[in-house]
C-alpha cells in the first residue's frame, strides 16, 4: 500500500489570492487581534493559535506571515511604537516654543508607559519569549522605531536652535534624555521595593532635571577629558 505523501506547511510569506493588498490587510488583522488579546490577558494570552482563532483562520495560515510567536510579538511591538509615535507628535505639536515641546515630549513619553506597563515590558524586553526573542526583536531594526527616534531628535534640534547653539551635540543630548527616561521608568515600574520619594514630587523633579540635562548637553557637549563635570545648574547659569 502506497503511503500518503507527507504534508508540509505552506510557504511562509505567501500572498493570498495573489493580491499583496489582501495579504497586508490580513497581516494587520493578525496584529490587531494580537493587540486585543495582549490588552485583555498580557503576553500569555498571545499565541499563534489564539490569534488565529480570534481572526477565524487556521493556525497554519498564520505561519505564512509569522515564523513563530517571537515574530508575531515583533509585529505587536510595531503597533505599540506606532501608537506611541502618534501620541508624541500630537503632544509636541500643541506647543509653540521648543522648550515647551521638549517638556511635553518627556511628559508624554513617561505617561504613555506608566499607563501601559504591559506594553513597556513587551517593547523593552524584560520578559523573554523563547530563544529567538533576542535575535528577531531588536528595536533598532524596526523602521517605526527609527521614525520614533526621529521625532525625539527633531525636538532636540529645535531646542538647540532656540537656544542659539550648534546642533553638534543633538544626538548626544537625545540619547542622554532617552537613557534617563528609560532609567526612571525601569526604576519606578520594575524596582517596586525601593522606597521612592512621593511619586508626584519625584516625577516632577526628574522631568525638570531631564530638560536641564538636555540643555547642558547641547551647550557643552561631553565633559572634556580630566575635567570635572559641571553641576546640573551650569546650563541655567550660562543661559
Amino acid at each position: 500500500m502506497r503511503s500518503e505523501p507527507k504534508k508540509t506547511a505552506p510557504t511562509r510569506k505567501r500572498v493570498r489570492r495573489n493580491n499583496q493588498e489582501d495579504a497586508d490587510q490580513l497581516r494587520e488583522r493578525f496584529v490587531e487581534a494580537a493587540f486585543q488579546l495582549f490588552a485583555e490577558g498580557g503576553l500569555d494570552a498571545v499565541s499563534i493559535r489564539s490569534v488565529a482563532a480570534k481572526v477565524g483562520v487556521s493556525p497554519m495560515v498564520m505561519y505564512w506571515y509569522f515564523a513563530d510567536k517571537s515574530e508575531l510579538l515583533s509585529g505587536l511591538t510595531l503597533a505599540v511604537l506606532k501608537n506611541l509615535s502618534e501620541q508624541l507628535r500630537e503632544s509636541v505639536s500643541a506647543h509653540r516654543t521648543a522648550r515647551a515641546r521638549l517638556h511635553a515630549l518627556v511628559e508624554c513619553f513617561l505617561s504613555y508607559w506608566e499607563k501601559n506597563p504591559g506594553r513597556f515590558v513587551l517593547v523593552y524586553g524584560f520578559t523573554d519569549i523563547g530563544n529567538s526573542r533576542e535575535g528577531k526583536s531588536k528595536l533598532a531594526t524596526y523602521p517605526m522605531y527609527g521614525e520614533l527616534l526621529d521625532v525625539a531628535q527633531g525636538v532636540t534640534t529645535d531646542f538647540a536652535n532656540e537656544l542659539g547653539v550648534t546642533t553638534e551635540h543633538v544626538k548626544l543630548a537625545t540619547d542622554v534624555r532617552h537613557a534617563m527616561l528609560l532609567g526612571y521608568l525601569h526604576g519606578t515600574m520594575v524596582v517596586s521595593r525601593y522606597p521612592w520619594a512621593p511619586r508626584e514630587t519625584l516625577r516632577e523633579t526628574y522631568i525638570e532635571l531631564v530638560v536641564e540635562t538636555v540643555e547642558r548637553c547641547l551647550r557643552e557637549g561631553p565633559p572634556a577629558a580630566n575635567e570635572p563635570s559641571a553641576g546640573p545648574s551650569t546650563a541655567r547659569r550660562q543661559a
